[in-house]
């Protein structure tokens, strides 16, 4: 069973007041009602657990990655591709030229 810890911080804030009149000092002072916002509610799971959101995003930039890498190695071979089908051609044509003169 896991427990619940709670923290709870407390910031009093004090209103003072201080009137000097000639040789009489009166001081005033007021405790406000403390104020507090509550900013989160839940339990922090054991040292090395990741949301499942944290995991869900993580998948999913695993499986862009791999999909750029993909993309990449295609575009790459392409390049491969058209640079060799220039230098056939050139090549041809250069022999066309030789063959000429």
């Amino acid at each position: 069973m896991k427990t619940l810890e709670r923290i709870t911080l407390r910031h009093t804030v004090q209103q003072v007041v201080r009137v000097d009149m000639g040789g009489n000092l009166v001081t005033l002072r007021h405790l406000s009602q403390p104020r507090f916002n509550v900013v989160t509610i839940g339990m922090q799971g054991p040292v090395g657990t990741v949301a499942e959101s944290v995991l869900t995003m993580a998948q999913q930039a695993v499986q862009t990655a791999n999909s750029a890498s993909d993309k990449a190695s295609q575009v790459s071979q392409d390049q491969l591709v058209m640079v060799s089908g220039m230098s056939q051609t050139i090549d041809h044509y250069i022999g066309a030229i030789g063959a000429q003169e």
